[in-house]
């Protein structure tokens, strides 16, 4: 792709990160088609396997890119309860009429009678990640458990953010490593005193994801104080599919969520800064930036969209890869129809009418590096995760 062909960025955004979260998505959709559609042929399986099983790690992108936009477009003395007001808007609304499109899936394929009233209050009420119990925590709409950990993470942000804005350059950068390799530890920790419930513990308990949102912090006040020093984005992004495929042969609870830790903290920051520095970037293409802009609706309908499918072509069934390749695209396509329809009749108009605040967030100022100083800029980006199951 040419230079020329690339928009380039604006004031108040960082596009290649929306880009990117369309990606991280995809790979979190993927992970859940694979699930469901189960290929005849084994050696496509495998192949579908190794692509896709991965997915889940999507989740982890997603909580280090939220701890950073959040910090990247914090507005200097905003009231808590005035940032609490704008991220329940932002997630709260298209959270409800999610859950009422699964409570209606389940009433298509006759399972309604498994909802049950913990269920639904503690999904409503985004808590049910906090309970070890699988059929607690993925709830009525199984992704759902990773808005339970947001929750959890907008509550401490104002804190967390304060703290850390306060820190040195030297102590951003210390506080960087120790996080990456707190991700690293917990799964030998759960094994100690988590024993059977490891994967809870290191893969849906928010107070573990929690380390992923705090580095996203750290990245961002590390980037606007110009003291960010990386990969450019071309290299970060190749890092990235590197980990991914190979986190493969991790164990399970180390691949879940320490499989890609270190390229996602190297890729953001390179992402923000190519979008400062204004140059190219593949992921501040238009339409990925479009399609990263409905992530966080796609990843509310996603699921249960597939699931449903499921049911009414019939589980337990293999299917010839052609069919199954096709069968995915058109549950992709359907996603994206309803993520669009979610984003602009609930997302835009509960954001607009809840958040209480008309005023734009200010452009951050950027402190130039030895190297060079970046071009300012915020970013406007919803959050949005994924889990697997």
């Amino acid at each position: 792709m040419t230079g020329d062909l690339v928009p380039e960025p604006t004031a108040g955004r960082l596009p290649s990160l929306t880009g990117m979260r369309w990606a991280a998505a995809l790979l979190v959709f993927g992970l859940h088609a694979y699930s469901f559609l189960d290929l005849a042929v084994p050696h496509h399986r495998q192949v579908a396997k190794f692509l896709c099983d991965g997915g889940d790690l999507g989740v982890s992108f997603f909580f280090v890119l939220s701890g950073f936009v959040l910090a990247w477009s914090a507005r200097p003395g905003d009231p808590a309860r005035r940032f609490w007001r704008r991220r329940f808007a932002r997630i709260y609304p298209s959270h409800l009429v999610a859950l009422l499109f699964a409570l209606g899936c389940l009433l298509v394929t006759d399972r309604l009678a498994q909802v049950s009233t913990e269920r639904l209050l503690t999904g409503a009420l985004l808590v049910q990640a906090w309970s070890r119990d699988p059929h607690t925590y993925l709830g009525i709409n199984p992704v759902t458990w990773s808005l339970s950990c947001e929750a959890t993470f907008y509550l401490c942000f104002p804190a967390l953010y304060a703290l850390l804005r306060r820190a040195g350059t030297e102590r951003l950068r210390l506080a960087a490593v120790a996080l990456v390799a707190l991700v690293w530890l917990f799964p030998v920790l759960a094994s100690v005193v988590a024993p059977g419930s490891e994967h809870w513990m290191v893969y849906v308990w928010p107070l573990t994801r929690l380390a992923e949102f705090v580095l996203g912090i750290v990245l961002a006040l590390l980037v606007r104080a110009g003291a960010w020093r990386g990969p450019g984005l071309a290299l970060a992004t190749a890092g990235y599919v590197a980990s991914y495929l190979t986190a493969a042969w991790l164990p399970a609870e180390f691949r879940d969520t320490s499989g890609t830790i270190v390229a996602v903290a190297l890729l953001i920051p390179a992402g923000a800064m190519a979008d400062l520095r204004g140059t190219r970037s593949f992921w501040r293409h238009p339409y990925l930036v479009r399609l990263g802009e409905v992530s966080f609706a796609f990843y509310l309908v996603h699921y249960m969209t597939i699931d449903t499918a499921d049911v009414l072509l019939g589980r337990e069934r293999a299917w010839p890869t052609p069919q199954a390749v096709a069968v995915a695209g058109a549950l992709l396509l359907l996603s994206c129809v309803l993520a669009a329809l979610l984003h602009r009749y609930v997302e835009l108009p509960g954001v607009r009418l809840l958040s209480g605040s008309r005023r734009p967030a200010p452009v951050p100022r950027v402190i130039p590096a030895a190297s060079g100083a970046p071009a300012a800029g915020t970013t406007r980006a919803p959050d949005a995760p994924a889990p697997r199951g």
